[in-house]
């Protein structure tokens, strides 16, 4: 099994153990949400609520606390069963690993914790392949002039696990953009800004500082 299933599985076993030690007045949470998620239906997952979220995760609807944890934890079962028996690679494991880092993330905001950013970043490294392809939509709405390049950097605690050119229909001198996989997988889904993550994600010019601006 590679890293980033591990770490895949290791989700489901945050939010279930997470939900598990949910108080009653913990299921009424709001999902903490960025303007620009709220404004786009298809970053916004998960519905507006802890309840919500796991209803989302279970696919169980109408019903209580105590019957949404049980159908999580079948949940977890069979995604468990998924990964091992049909390992599933690339594209499909990325999709995996984005939507757990993102709920995973969403369920511990709500209650005011953070994502372990250690645990979680094998998972969030394969979903980077995914996220980066959000970029040149991204500088679509960066006004010139922009750099004729961006080179998008990512890595993790064992190196660089993506580096990617990405052109920009620009002239000037090509830029950096560089991030760890949790921090990238943050802010391309715009759970977090810029200001939020810190140094955690940097730029060396106008256009990746304009990327970090509008993500």
């Amino acid at each position: 099994m590679d890293d980033a299933t591990r770490a895949l599985l290791a989700l489901w076993d945050t939010t279930e153990e997470t939900v598990g030690g949910l108080r009653p007045a913990d299921w009424a949470r709001p999902l903490a949400r960025t303007e620009r998620a709220r404004a786009c239906a298809a970053l916004d997952t998960g519905g507006t609520d802890v309840t919500d979220l796991v209803t989302h995760l279970c696919g169980v609807h109408y019903a209580g606390p105590d019957r949404l944890q049980e159908e999580l934890a079948a949940a977890h079962v069979r995604a468990g069963r998924h990964l091992t028996h049909l390992a599933p690679h690339g594209e499909e494991l990325a999709a995996h690993c984005l939507d757990m880092c993102l709920h995973t993330h969403d369920l511990l905001a709500a209650l005011d914790r953070e994502l372990n950013r250690d645990a979680a970043e094998a998972a969030a490294a394969a979903a980077c392949e995914l996220v980066v392809g959000v970029v040149p939509r991204l500088l679509a709405h960066a006004p010139t002039p922009r750099a004729a390049s961006l080179r998008v950097v990512v890595r993790t605690s064992s190196g660089v696990v993506v580096d990617r050119v990405v052109p920009t229909t620009g002239h000037g001198a090509p830029e950096t953009l560089e991030a760890d996989a949790v921090a990238l997988v943050l802010l391309l889904s715009a759970r977090r800004g810029a200001d939020e993550l810190g140094d955690r994600v940097t730029g060396s010019g106008p256009t990746a500082r304009r990327v970090l601006a509008v993500a």
